[in-house]
């Protein structure tokens, strides 16, 4: 009993955890994320970096890292130019951790953020299984290029719903960024295989909705991330307040319009990559969702609202009701 209480205990250092960076010129950031994963308080992780192609020293700098800490492995395919989407799914299929961390190269790691996730994910194992598809993500702060605070809570700068969990409520409006997620092995593999980059508007939005439609999700309000907005951002964050954007948005109709559509597209997209493999609930949500598309106005707003595919913020409800 001793030994197994032992164990118990040190449960933490009996998984493995990869945090998976992918960069791509990245020499202006790096330095900063680097270090700041180095001083995590949890340092029982490895991570896997794959540069994507870099021209400003980037691969330089990694390999310096490489050589200096032995947790810091390179991925098997670097220079390949599979953009950001595909350097993510490269790395999620190289990985044999039990626990992935998806890494932006220009953010900040709070000192707690992977003991923290860490812990919340294996507590959620422990509740819903090991077996089960398991996604736990936090809020973020967002800083500027110099690192200073622009918003102490990207979920209330954007206006999203920290309950927005479900696969009806994510189709429409993800809130799941990247940067901020860990994921269990069940849904590393389910992506893994599934997930094509090609086909794919971003591959945090096709994450949540795998975990949503397979497993469970959760959310931990603390900021665990320092995002970093610049113009190079591949989809970032306004710096506009919600209600000055919120009259942008409605000001802008074609752009309002296509973002909807973007979700029809997006459903499609992903019912296609799974194919016969969703589960029951999540074939018939999707599957009536895509059908409203082809409802008359009316007909179509009571049916969305009907399936729960409500988007998060009243600026984005009110724009889904008037453009959707």
């Amino acid at each position: 009993m001793l030994c197994l209480q032992v164990f118990s205990e040190m449960g933490d250092f009996l998984v493995k955890t990869a945090v998976l960076l992918a960069a791509y010129n990245g020499i202006k950031n790096l330095p900063a994320l680097l270090e700041s994963l180095e001083a995590q308080t949890d340092s029982d992780f490895s991570v896997l970096m794959q540069d994507d192609g870099s021209e400003d020293g980037t691969q330089q700098l990694l390999e310096s890292w490489r050589e200096k800490d032995s947790r810091f492995v390179f991925g098997g395919f670097q220079g390949r130019h599979f953009g950001p989407a595909g350097n993510f799914l490269s790395l999620l299929r190289q990985t044999d951790a039990d626990y992935a961390l998806l890494c932006d190269q220009d953010d900040l790691w709070a000192p707690d953020k992977i003991g923290t996730l860490k812990h919340a994910i294996m507590d959620a194992a422990s509740v819903y299984g090991p077996q089960t598809p398991l996604l736990v993500h936090s809020d973020c702060s967002l800083i500027d290029e110099k690192g200073s605070i622009i918003a102490d809570s990207f979920f209330r700068h954007q206006g999203w719903d920290p309950a927005a969990l479900s696969l009806n409520r994510l189709l429409v409006q993800n809130n799941v960024t990247g940067c901020t997620l860990i994921m269990n092995r069940p849904l590393i593999d389910l992506v893994s295989a599934y997930g094509k980059a090609k086909e794919l508007f971003m591959h945090d939005w096709f994450i949540a909705l795998t975990a949503a439609s397979f497993g469970r999700i959760l959310f931990l309000p603390q900021p665990l991330t320092f995002y970093r907005q610049h113009g190079d951002n591949a989809v970032g964050a306004s710096r506009k307040g919600l209600a000055r954007r919120g009259l942008q948005a409605l000001s802008r109709r074609k752009d309002a319009r296509r973002r909807i559509l973007l979700t029809y597209t997006h459903t499609m997209v992903f019912r296609k990559l799974y194919k016969e493999k969703l589960p029951p609930e999540a074939d018939r949500i999707t599957s009536e969702y895509l059908a409203t598309r082809q409802m008359p106005k009316i007909r179509r707003m009571v049916a969305v609202r009907r399936l729960g595919c409500t988007m998060q913020s009243p600026v984005t409800r009110m724009g889904q009701l008037l453009f959707g």
